[in-house]
């Protein structure tokens, strides 16, 4: 993050960026950055935002040809569509010929490291990749401080990890959470315990793990209606299908680990999750087989893929997902 800060405080950009990684927050907030540098806020003229992994490459190269209007810049953002995948050598090209005036900026949650396009990529553009695994304990405590830094709003250390206890990791929900806090607290100058205990409620993680154990329990009905309150509680789908993929990673990453003997230091730093939360997903590990994680995690992302492709609204894909899940079939 502090390499495309400096980039935009140069205004020195690259043609090409590659964010990709597991920390869906950063990959994105990254991507963010660079668009409202590179464009002004609502030009839709001169940005365009593809998602859905049917890319037409003959289109795209002609946009990427084509010059922004009163604008120094035109970006375009391919935002999970697996174009390195699908686009291999004709994707290449394109990126080769882009010209000064157009800047792609690639967001995705893994890439092949080994494939002649993110080889070129890292080579000649810019590639960087977030992981959860990189952000510690202690990286999340100062980034929470600096959080409420901003607001000229302090919180002791015991209180910040506390306030992480009670959400998890996940960077989207702690931004949320800090902002509750924030206008909660209003002019107090200090983030208290109680503080916490009144606003931060760590509901949706806590319905998260409600629903996988339904799921595991294949209780069709529950696992229908915690569902329910999550969509009550204005939490978007793809967010929700995202909590739920991420869940059963970290479950099959622990199944693995513990069966191979690795310590709970390792086996947080490879799940990207604290250390002090892994007895709470073992237990929810005996819930599970390996095989029924396998399942589970291939059918979130075979959904994932049919509502990116149109071939399912994310309300619905959501509803038919939950019950595949639980009855254990495609």
């Amino acid at each position: 993050m502090k390499e495309i800060k400096q980039q935009i405080a140069d205004r020195n950009f690259y043609k090409v960026y590659l964010l990709s990684g597991d920390e869906d927050y950063l990959v994105a907030r990254a991507g963010n950055l660079l668009k409202r540098a590179l464009v002004r806020e609502g030009d839709e003229m001169n940005c365009q935002v593809l998602e859905s992994s049917r890319i037409d490459f003959q289109q795209l190269a002609e946009n990427a040809r084509t010059f922004p209007f009163f604008s120094d810049k035109r970006v375009i953002i391919l935002d999970r569509t697996g174009v390195l995948k699908s686009g291999k050598d004709t994707f290449l090209d394109i990126l080769k010929e882009l010209p000064d005036t157009t800047c792609i900026i690639i967001l995705e949650n893994e890439v092949d490291k080994r494939s002649k396009i993110y080889k070129w990529i890292k080579k000649n553009q810019y590639a960087r990749e977030f992981l959860k695994k990189d952000q510690s304990e202690k990286v999340l405590l100062k980034w929470i401080a600096a959080l409420f830094g901003k607001e000229n709003k302090r919180i002791r250390e015991s209180d910040a990890r506390y306030f992480l206890e009670r959400i998890g990791n996940d960077m989207y929900q702690i931004s949320n959470e800090a902002s509750k806090l924030i206008a909660y607290t209003g002019d107090a100058p200090e983030i208290k315990r109680e503080d916490i205990d009144s606003i931060v409620s760590g509901e949706i993680q806590n319905k998260i793990w409600d629903l996988i154990s339904f799921i595991a329990g294949r209780d069709k009905e529950r696992a229908l209606n915690c569902y329910g309150d999550l969509v009550l509680l204005r939490e978007p789908p793809m967010h929700i299908l995202y909590l739920l993929v991420r869940q059963y990673r970290i479950l099959l990453i622990l199944a693995d680990m513990k069966s191979r003997g690795r310590g709970n230091d390792q086996i947080a730093k490879e799940a990207g999750i604290p250390s002090f939360s892994i007895r709470r997903y073992e237990s929810q590990l005996g819930q599970y087989t390996p095989g029924d994680l396998e399942f589970c995690e291939a059918r979130c992302l075979q959904v994932e893929e049919d509502i990116k492709t149109g071939r399912l609204t994310d309300q619905i894909g959501l509803e038919l997902l939950i019950i595949s899940l639980s009855d254990r079939t495609l």
